[in-house]
């Protein structure tokens, strides 16, 4: 089983996100199916990914690429399929904060680095849920280029966390 799929199992919040890299790592190679084995793939010791499995990789990234490309997704953006899951995680927020309680109070705690990261995307983001993905994404990102994160930006992508873990657990209990 490819390791996007077990994420898309067994946490929607972490599969996302990891589609998220995978996109970002694709346009870093320009879209080379090789130079993504070579650096990759390849490196994967045989303990960890047999060459049945590095050549089912080999093929996921490739459809990766034809269908970032299909959709015009080589500067920017994010696929369809992963944005529509995102979507499903923004109908299950409303959901919650309408009938659970518990949740309502994460929510809350989360709200205001919420609409910090709402007002500092300058309009490209209006979503909560979405908010919350592009903080920890960003903290991913900023992590790989090795740049100093503030305690502050800290303490609210553990608000983000807080809340997509909530919705992962609800999401994975419903499904």
């Amino acid at each position: 089983m490819l390791l996007a799929d077990r994420k898309k199992e067994q946490n929607i919040s972490q599969y996302i996100i990891y589609m998220y890299q995978t996109e970002l790592l694709i346009r870093n190679f320009e879209f080379d199916i090789n130079e993504i084995q070579a650096q990759i793939v390849d490196k994967i010791p045989e303990e960890t990914l047999d060459k049945e499995a590095k050549a089912e990789e080999i093929d996921w990234y490739s459809s990766m690429i034809d269908s970032m490309k299909s959709e015009g997704l080589e500067k920017k953006g994010h696929l369809k399929n992963v944005q529509e899951e995102v979507q499903k995680l923004s109908d299950l927020n409303l959901k919650l904060l309408a009938e659970d309680q518990e949740y309502q109070m994460v929510f809350h705690a989360a709200r205001p680095a919420i609409r910090e990261n709402i007002i500092a995307s300058e309009g490209l983001v209006s979503d909560p849920v979405q908010a919350c993905l592009n903080g920890v994404f960003g903290l991913l990102i900023a992590r790989m280029k090795d740049k100093k994160v503030s305690a502050e930006t800290l303490a609210q992508i553990d608000q983000f966390g807080n809340v997509l873990s909530y919705l992962s657990h609800k999401f994975k209990t419903k499904a």
